[in-house]
């Protein structure tokens, strides 16, 4: 049921009374509209009927015109020079045109010409015009431009014969202008008269003539004109809505207009229905003075309670009321008591809520687009604590991606949404990204809320941050997994080791010192990259470290840029620089007191790939010559280096000394490559 004021109650009670009168003022007024639409109506058709007699005594005057010059003997003699000389006679002083033609338009007479002149072909005739003239009838015709002088004119013509029986037409034309001087005196102040042609063309128009003569007129005006006469409303060309009445001429057949602006019609009733309003405005006026001063009193006291109300719905504290009205005190004060018990629930349950070590967070809202979240919640999400709303307001959800096994979720299949359905969520696990990169892996369950009727109103949804266990978990797997790569692929780079050792040793001493030699260069090469961890090694370094115990690094020569290389061919390179190291003290330039050895390495572009190019070069040594039998390290140089990913190695022996060329593929620019 509606509920309205006091003060309204009380202007009902005015309005009760004043209504009714307003009522009949109304009714009056409407009978006097509708009277004063009908004398309108009236005086528009009179108006109509008498410019259409006046334009139609002009017509018939030129018909008896003609009637006179078509018993001419010139014309029955077929003397057209003197015919021409008696039309010209006829219409001198005049804006009269007299013309002899025939049915297809060919003119033998013009008065605008001189006799003898050349003329152009008369306008053609229409089919209903050729049918009344066979009937021996005279034709007014529709509106048309001069072929000589392209004005607007209109003709009235009478059906002759020529001195042999030809069928001739006789005609007198008038330039349409002349029709509207004809009926000007017929215009009332303040009406529009037109006339229109059979084909709706304006012949006459009493305001602006010339722009609208020979035009055709409105297509929703000329439709309502329908039969020989009658009344109408329509919008003329400038937009304003007109009372219209009509007469369409038998003689002519063409159709008379008085039009007069709607607004000239309606302008009584207006004033009359603004007299009214102005009486009952001061009516009410006066009414709401007397309701707001006997109302003011309930009104303010209703509106405070009102105010109070608002307050406790929305958690504010409700002030004390002081108010004449005793039952309005009453009811003040049972709001504040409520106020006070239900503040205390809040925040008992807020304090619980905020130091509680879990994300909290409620909706209301049937899409779970607006949110209440506890502090936890809001660090969660990255919000700062210093600028959120206090528990219990609702602030829009975040905008976040959320992953469920690998694959996103929609809002709409997130939990809270869900308990919104009526569905539940027990401890499922989603990633979200925060709008700042952040991603973060929760724990989720969802309630929905229902009321005493078993209906949802909202939901409920409990996370934990289970990130950081995530991530140790993932952190353990990857260390777990990159363990196990790496011991199978030591142990691998072992037993060939041992294998070859033990299958080319002379001797097991002998076996055992290459075995010692040979793992140390490997756990070295480990050590760097367990410094670096297991992300590569610096060329340089490594080097450096695989000489240094076996030989003074004053008998080396490096040069080459900082490369940065990838485990596997880390460990490849060690090997290979010990094994050359081993030979070149047993047989090569490391054997001798003076010999040296230059390594040197070079990175290039070739395709899309970095290519690595590192040389061995010893001089100072005995003469070297290929052995007979290819030993461990000479086959174990030749196998480092994986040929199908680009690896290469070339030995030759030069008569300086052996010189040991690797290639190998780094990958795109920036792929793997680092300077520490």
């Amino acid at each position: 049921m509606a509920r309205l004021s006091a003060r309204l109650h009380l202007l009902g009670l005015i309005a009760a009374a004043v209504v009714p009168v307003w009522l009949f003022a109304a009714y009056l007024l409407a009978q006097y509209a509708f009277t004063e639409r009908a004398r309108f109506e009236s005086a528009a058709l009179q108006v109509a009927r008498q410019v259409s007699l006046v334009v139609e005594g002009e017509l018939t005057n030129l018909v008896t015109v003609l009637e006179g010059l078509s018993k001419s003997a010139a014309l029955a003699g077929g003397d057209l020079n003197t015919l021409h000389g008696e039309a010209v006679r006829l219409v001198q002083g005049t804006d009269r045109i007299i013309l002899l033609r025939d049915l297809n338009g060919r003119q033998f007479v013009n008065t605008e010409l001189p006799y003898g002149t050349e003329l152009p072909p008369a306008v053609p005739l229409s089919a209903t015009e050729v049918a009344k003239l066979k009937a021996s009838q005279p034709v007014v015709s529709d509106v048309y431009a001069s072929p000589v002088s392209n004005e607007y004119r209109i003709a009235v013509a009478l059906p002759v014969r020529g001195p042999h029986g030809e069928s001739w037409l006789l005609a007198i034309t008038v330039p349409t202008a002349h029709i509207r001087d004809v009926m000007m005196p017929a215009v009332p102040v303040g009406w529009t008269l037109g006339v229109g042609d059979r084909n709706g063309n304006y012949v006459a128009r009493s305001q602006l003539h010339e722009k609208m003569t020979g035009k055709p007129g409105l297509p929703e005006y000329l439709e309502k004109v329908v039969g020989r006469a009658g009344t109408f409303t329509s919008r003329n060309f400038q937009g304003m809505t007109l009372l219209a009445g009509y007469y369409r001429s038998e003689f002519s057949d063409w159709f008379y207009t008085a039009n007069v602006p709607l607004s000239a019609v309606q302008a009584p009733l207006w004033r009359s229905l603004g007299a009214i309003g102005a009486i009952a405005l001061v009516a009410m006026l006066v009414s709401g003075a007397l309701a707001y001063v006997v109302g003011k009193g309930i009104a303010r006291a209703a509106g405070d309670l009102a105010i109070r109300a608002d307050a406790l719905g929305h958690a504010r504290p409700v002030a004390a009321m002081s108010t004449t009205v005793s039952e309005f005190a009453a009811i003040a004060d049972a709001l504040a008591a409520a106020e006070r018990a239900l503040a205390e629930r809040a925040s008992e349950l807020e304090t619980v809520l905020e130091t509680a070590p879990a994300a909290v967070w409620f909706t209301y809202d049937p899409q779970a687009r607006q949110v209440i979240r506890n502090r936890f919640a809001a660090e969660l999400m990255g919000l700062p604590t210093d600028i959120r709303k206090s528990f219990g307001a609702p602030d829009l959800v975040i905008d976040t991606i959320a992953l469920k096994d690998g694959h996103a979720v929609s809002r709409e299949d997130r939990p809270l949404s869900r308990a919104m359905r009526g569905e539940q969520t027990d401890n499922e696990e989603f990633a979200y990204i925060l709008p700042s990169g952040v991603e973060r892996t929760l724990l989720s369950s969802a309630r929905p809320i229902r009321n005493a009727a078993d209906k949802i109103i909202g939901a409920v949804q409990i996370s934990l941050d289970i990130s950081e266990r995530k991530r140790g978990e993932e952190q353990r797997k990857l260390l777990v997994n990159e363990l196990n790569h790496r011991v199978k692929n030591t142990l691998a780079v072992v037993q060939a080791i041992a294998s070859q050792t033990l299958r080319n040793a002379t001797s097991l001493p002998e076996a055992g010192r290459s075995l010692a030699s040979r793992l140390g260069s490997l756990a070295k090469a480990h050590d760097i990259l367990t410094q670096e961890n297991w992300s590569g090694a610096n060329l340089q370094d490594l080097i450096t470290t695989s000489l240094a115990p076996h030989a003074g690094l004053d008998r080396f020569q490096l040069s080459g840029d900082s490369v940065w290389l990838p485990p596997n061919l880390a460990l490849s390179l060690a090997l290979a620089i010990h094994e050359l190291t081993t030979n070149a003290i047993k047989y090569g330039a490391l054997s001798t007191g003076g010999g040296t050895v230059s390594i040197s390495w070079t990175v290039s572009k070739q395709a899309e790939q970095r290519r690595l190019r590192i040389e061995w070069r010893e001089q100072g040594g005995p003469p070297v010559a290929p052995a007979e039998r290819k030993g461990f390290g000479t086959r174990m140089l030749e196998r480092l280096l994986d040929p199908e990913s680009g690896g290469s190695v070339t030995t030759t022996f030069e008569p300086t000394g052996v010189v040991c060329v690797f290639g190998v593929n780094l990958g795109a620019p920036g792929e793997i490559t680092r300077v520490p």
